[in-house]
């Protein structure tokens, strides 16, 4: 081969592999434009599932103190129409049913609220839930 041709095909050669750096770093250019795309929006769906977090936290800890205090009521009472249980006697059963249950027993306050929403009937005079005994089988 002529020297000539040899310094043409070094040219042609020298050209090609140019192009193919340009297009390499073009490449790698449109993948760390994606990388730092995809890095946006897994912040924003992070900072999305905190918000969600947030607001679910409190709803799922709340269905979960009405659903204790439903299978108390469920599980451990029974009406009874000529039957008194005093409010202190009534909270202590609970706790220790969620206790029994390995369950966090919710605040005195939440659960009377929660019971009277559940029909069981106060007489606030006498310090009793009225209609309802404890069932003794089952403590």
């Amino acid at each position: 081969m002529a020297p000539a041709d040899e310094e043409k095909e070094k040219k042609q050669k020298i050209q090609t592999l140019e192009k193919e750096l340009a297009d390499l770093r073009q490449g790698l250019c449109l993948i760390q434009d994606y990388d730092n795309d995809l890095e946006k929006v897994k912040d924003k769906q992070d900072a999305e599932e905190n918000v969600d977090q947030s607001l679910l936290k409190p709803l799922i800890r709340e269905e979960e103190e009405f659903e204790g205090i439903w299978k108390f009521y469920n599980e451990m009472l029974t009406p009874d129409p000529r039957s008194q249980v005093p409010y202190m006697q009534m909270y202590e059963a609970f706790v220790t049913y969620c206790t029994r249950k390995g369950r966090d027993a919710v605040e005195r306050p939440a659960f009377e609220f929660l019971l009277l929403k559940m029909g069981v009937q106060q007489r606030p005079e006498r310090n009793v839930w009225q209609g309802y005994r404890i069932r003794t089988d089952r403590t």
